[in-house]
C-alpha cells in the first residue's frame, strides 16, 4: 500500500501536464475548392487563443468556439470532463500538400500549443461544385492609382485606392492604412456608396475607399503603401441532392460567407530635386500662383486701424506656406496676420486663395508706402522659378482729431533718426557712483540695530523675570525696596494733602511690608521682638533698629492722635522714614 501511494504521488506532476491541444480535420485528402472543416480542441477551458497560419487555405467562417461537457459514473463514483474546440471551415486554394501552423492557448496559466498538420489537396473534382470555389481575386480586387508618377519635390500629386467587386459584399473593413512616409499627406473626404462601372464588359461596383493629397518632402523613388482590407463576400451555396430536407428544387437559395484579405500592389513614385537658381526669397512654394494685396482704406487718422490683405492662390502646395514675409512703415504698427484658409481639394491637388489679413495702427501723421511683397515659386508646367511682386500702397495718415501728441510730419520723422517716438531715448550714457547716502553711516547701524537690540533685552528681561519669580522669597526680598518706596511716595501725597491719619498708616506700612517683605516674615509675626530679632541676625546696627522700631510707635500713635503732630512733624517723619529704609539696606550689605 506505501508503494502504490508513492507511485501515484510521483505521477501527479505528470497528469497536471497531461492536458494538451489537439489538432484534427473533418478529411484528409480534400480536393481543390473542396471545404472541410479544422478543429483544435482543448480538454478544459483556456484564454487567449492564438489562430494558425493558414496559408494556401481560404478561411470561410472561423474561429467558431463551442464546448462540451461529458459526466461519467463507474462503480458509484462520477467524474465530469469538459472541453472547447475553435473551429474553421476553409477550402484548399491550390494541389498539394498544405501546412497547416500550430495554434495555441493558455489554461491554467500555462501556454499549450498545439502540433501542425499536413494536409494533402487533390486536384478539383469537376463534378463537384463548391459554393467556395469561386476566385475571389478575379471577382474582388482594390486598385492604387496616382495622377502622377515623375515630379518634383514639392508638387502635389493625388493617389486614389478604390475597390473593385463582381460580386454580393456582406462586408468591408480596411485592416491597413497606408503610411506614406515621405509625403505630407492630406485625408480628402470620399463617398461611402458605390458607383457602377463596366470594365471589359462586365459591370463593377466600384467604391472609392481612400484618396489621398500628397506632397513630397524628399526626393527619390518614394513608394506608395498598398491598402489592405477585408471583405466578406456573399457566395451561393450548392444544393445537396443527397440531402432529404433540402431544397430539392433550388427555389430557396441560401448563401455563405466567406472572408478574403485583399491588397493593392505597390506604386512607386520618381521624385526629383527642384532645379538650382532658385530666387532669394523662394521659400518652397510649388505649383501656379497669383498674389495680390489690397488696404480697405489709404487715407486714415493716425491710431486708426488699416486691414492690410495679402491673398495668395492657384494650385500647389498652398498649405504649407504659413507667412510672407512684409516690410510695413516703421511707424506702423503691425500684429500678427489672420490666416484665411478657402482652399479646396481637385483632382489634380489643392486650389483655391490663402489670405493673410494684418492689422495696422499708423502712430503719426504723413505719407507712406508699404512696399510690394515679393513672392517667388517654382512653376510646375513651365519647369522654371517665377517671381511676383504686388502694387506699392501708399498710405495717407492725418492728424485726427484728439492726436494732439502724435502729431509729427514725416519729413521730421526722417531727420530725426526716422522716429520721433524714440528720439527722446539718450543713445549715449554716463554712468556715475552714488556716493551720498541719505543716512550717515553710524545712524543708518544704530537705527537698524535698536530694533535688534531691544527684542534681545526684552528676552532677557523676560528670561530673569520667569527665573526670579519661580521663588517668590527671593522675589520679595529684591523688591522689598521697591515695594516700600511705593508706600512713600502715597505717603507723601497724604502729605502734601494734609491728611494725617492716612499719611502715618502709609509710613507704618511701608515699614512692615519692607520688613515682612525682606525677611520673608508672615505678617502675623510680626512684632518687635522680630524685628530686633531679624535685624540683629542680619547685622543690622543698634542704632539704626532703633530708628526703624521709633518710627513705627511714632506712627501707631499719631495713626490715633493724628493732631498730636504738626505738618513740619510729619515732614521730618516722612524723612526719617526714608532714611532708615536706606540705612537699613546699607547695613544688610555689609
Amino acid at each position: 500500500m506505501k508503494n502504490w501511494i508513492i507511485y501515484i504521488l510521483a505521477f501527479l506532476p505528470f497528469l497536471s501536464f497531461g492536458q494538451s491541444l489537439e489538432l484534427s480535420v473533418s478529411k484528409n485528402p480534400v480536393a481543390v475548392g473542396e471545404e472541410f472543416r479544422i478543429d483544435f480542441t482543448l480538454d478544459g477551458e483556456g484564454t487567449g487563443f492564438n489562430p494558425p497560419t493558414l496559408n494556401g487555405l481560404r478561411k470561410i467562417s472561423g474561429p467558431n468556439q463551442s464546448s462540451s461537457s461529458s459526466m461519467q459514473i463507474i462503480n458509484g463514483k462520477i467524474s465530469r470532463s469538459q472541453s472547447t474546440t475553435y473551429s474553421y471551415y476553409v477550402t484548399a486554394l491550390k494541389e498539394g500538400e498544405l501546412k497547416i501552423g500550430e495554434a495555441s492557448i493558455t489554461s491554467n496559466g500555462k501556454l499549450i500549443r498545439s502540433k501542425a498538420g499536413i494536409m494533402n489537396v487533390t486536384k478539383a473534382n469537376p463534378n463537384t461544385k463548391s459554393s467556395a470555389s469561386y476566385n475571389i481575386a478575379e471577382n474582388v480586387y482594390i486598385k492604387a492609382t496616382v495622377n502622377k508618377r515623375n515630379i518634383y519635390q514639392g508638387e502635389q500629386i493625388v493617389v486614389s485606392y478604390k475597390l473593385y467587386s463582381k460580386i454580393n459584399l456582406a462586408d468591408i473593413n480596411i485592416s491597413t492604412i497606408p503610411e506614406l512616409n515621405g509625403f505630407w499627406k492630406e485625408d480628402v473626404e470620399t463617398k461611402s456608396t458605390p458607383k457602377l462601372e463596366v470594365i471589359d464588359g462586365e459591370r463593377h461596383n466600384v467604391w472609392e475607399i481612400s484618396r489621398f493629397i500628397l506632397t513630397p518632402q524628399k526626393s527619390g523613388k518614394l513608394n506608395i503603401d498598398p491598402m489592405e482590407i477585408n471583405v466578406t463576400v456573399q457566395v451561393k451555396k450548392q444544393r445537396n441532392r443527397r440531402d432529404p430536407f433540402g431544397d430539392p428544387f433550388g427555389m430557396f437559395g441560401s448563401y455563405q460567407n466567406i472572408e478574403e484579405k485583399i491588397k493593392s500592389k505597390n506604386i512607386t513614385v520618381n521624385v526629383k530635386d527642384l532645379p538650382d537658381g532658385a530666387p532669394e526669397n523662394f521659400n518652397g512654394a510649388v505649383g501656379q500662383f497669383e498674389i495680390k494685396s489690397s488696404v480697405d482704406k489709404t487715407t486714415a487718422d493716425a491710431n486708426e486701424a488699416i486691414n492690410y490683405k495679402l491673398t495668395l492662390s492657384g494650385n500647389g502646395n498652398i498649405h504649407l506656406i504659413d507667412n510672407i514675409p512684409i516690410d510695413f512703415p516703421s511707424n506702423f504698427e503691425a500684429y500678427d496676420p489672420q490666416k484665411k484658409d478657402k482652399t479646396f481639394s481637385t483632382k489634380s491637388g489643392i486650389a483655391g486663395s490663402v489670405e493673410f489679413e494684418h492689422l495696422l495702427i499708423p502712430r503719426y501723421k504723413g505719407e507712406y508706402t508699404i512696399e510690394g511683397v515679393g513672392f517667388s515659386y517654382f512653376n510646375t508646367k513651365t519647369k522654371t522659378y517665377k517671381s511676383l511682386k504686388t502694387q506699392d500702397i501708399t498710405i495717407n495718415v492725418l492728424k485726427g482729431e484728439n492726436n494732439e501728441n502724435s502729431y509729427l510730419s514725416s519729413e521730421e520723422l526722417q531727420n530725426n533718426n526716422n522716429s520721433q517716438a524714440f528720439s527722446t531715448i539718450k543713445v549715449d550714457t554716463t554712468l556715475e557712483r552714488f556716493n551720498k547716502s541719505p543716512f550717515n553711516k553710524w545712524l543708518f547701524i544704530l537705527l537698524v540695530s535698536l530694533p535688534i537690540l531691544a527684542v534681545i533685552a526684552y528676552f532677557i528681561n523676560l528670561y530673569f523675570e520667569e527665573k526670579n519669580n519661580r521663588n517668590p522669597v527671593l522675589r520679595k526680598y529684591r523688591k522689598s525696596l521697591v515695594f516700600a518706596q511705593k508706600r512713600l511716595k502715597k505717603a507723601q501725597k497724604h502729605l502734601e494733602n494734609d491728611e494725617k491719619e492716612q499719611f502715618f498708616e502709609e509710613i507704618e506700612k511701608s515699614l512692615w511690608n519692607y520688613f515682612s517683605n525682606k525677611f520673608n516674615v508672615n505678617m502675623a509675626d510680626l512684632s518687635k521682638d522680630t524685628i530686633n530679632d531679624y535685624f540683629n541676625k542680619n547685622g543690622v546696627t543698634e542704632t539704626v533698629i532703633n530708628n526703624f522700631t521709633s518710627i513705627i510707635e511714632k506712627c501707631e500713635f499719631c495713626r490715633f492722635a493724628p493732631s498730636a503732630l504738626e505738618t513740619e512733624d510729619m515732614k521730618e517723619v516722612y524723612e526719617k522714614a526714608t532714611a532708615v529704609i536706606i540705612e537699613v539696606e546699607q547695613d544688610l550689605k555689609k
